[in-house]
C-alpha cells in the first residue's frame, strides 16, 4: 500500500496564510494608527462644521484597525500551526500496510479548497474510503448518529464533537469535490476509528450509521461495506482520484 501526503501543497498552503496574515495585520495596524492620529492632532474639534462625522471616521478607524490587525494575528496563528502531517494517519497508515496491497493509495492530511480538511483517504478498486480518526479515551455509546460519553459520575452526556456527523460531512462534500473534477460515478464511505484499543476506549455502538471501529478491529469493520465489493472502480479512476487529492 502506498502512504502518502501532499507535504508540499500543505507547506506552501501555510506560507501563503502567512503572507495574507502579514499583509492584514499590517493594513489594520495602519489604519488603527491613522485613526489613532486623528485623535492626538484633531483637524476638528466640537462645533465645527462637520465635526460628527470626521469624529465617526477616525473612531472607525481606530477601532477597525484595531479589529483588522487582532484577526490578522489570528491567521497567522492558524497558518504557524498549520497541520503539514497527521500522527493519527501515520499509525492508521502502519495499521492498513498489513492488509492492503500496492493496488491501494492512502493520502494522509487532505487539505483542498473546496473541499477542507480530511484525516485520511484510502483509494483502491472497492472506491474511497474517509477517515475520521479519533484519539480519546473513555467509554462511548453510539447511537445511530448520536454520541455519548460515560462521565465521572458514570452518566452519560453528549459528547463535545459528533465523528458520525463529521464523517458524514467529509463523504457528501468529497462526493461533491470529485464530481465537480468531473470524476463521476466513484462510491465513497466513510468510516469513524479510535486509535486506543478497546482497553482504553470502550465503544457501545448501536445501529451506527457511519462504521465504527477501534483501530485494532478496523480491517474487520470494513469487510461488510467498504470491502463488502472487491471491486468497484477501475485502475484509471482509481489513478485519477489520487492525482486529484495528492497533487503537489
Amino acid at each position: 500500500m502506498r502512504n502518502v501526503a501532499p507535504y508540499a501543497s500543505l507547506v506552501r498552503r501555510s506560507r501563503q496564510f502567512l503572507l495574507v496574515a502579514f499583509v492584514v495585520a499590517a493594513a489594520g495596524v495602519f489604519f488603527a494608527i491613522v485613526g489613532l492620529g486623528l485623535f492626538v492632532i484633531p483637524f476638528a474639534v466640537p462645533g465645527n462644521q462637520g465635526f460628527e462625522l470626521y469624529h465617526v471616521v477616525r473612531t472607525a478607524m481606530f477601532l477597525g484597525g484595531g479589529a483588522l490587525g487582532l484577526f490578522g494575528v489570528l491567521l497567522a496563528v492558524r497558518a504557524i500551526t498549520w497541520k503539514t502531517d497527521n500522527d493519527l494517519a501515520q499509525i492508521t497508515a502502519a495499521y492498513l500496510s498489513e492488509y492492503f496491497d500496492e493496488r491501494f493509495t492512502l493520502i494522509r492530511n487532505v487539505s483542498r479548497i473546496g473541499l477542507g480538511y480530511i484525516d485520511a483517504v484510502l483509494v483502491g478498486p472497492p472506491g474511497v474510503l474517509v477517515f475520521r480518526l479519533v484519539d480519546k479515551h473513555g467509554s462511548f455509546l453510539n447511537d445511530r448518529g448520536k454520541w455519548l460519553k460515560l462521565n465521572k459520575r458514570n452518566q452519560w452526556v453528549p459528547m463535545r464533537f459528533n465523528p458520525t456527523k463529521d464523517t458524514a460531512d467529509d463523504v457528501r462534500n468529497l462526493r461533491k469535490y470529485l464530481a465537480s473534477k468531473d470524476i463521476q460515478d466513484i462510491p465513497v464511505y466513510g468510516v469513524v476509528v479510535f486509535i486506543p484499543d478497546e482497553q482504553h476506549a470502550h465503544i457501545q455502538a448501536e445501529a451506527p450509521v457511519v462504521p465504527v471501529a477501534n483501530l485494532p478491529h478496523l480491517y474487520d469493520a470494513l469487510l461488510d461495506n467498504y470491502l463488502a465489493k472487491p471491486e468497484r472502480i477501475t485502475s484509471d479512476q482509481i489513478s485519477s482520484v489520487v492525482n486529484l487529492l495528492y497533487r503537489e
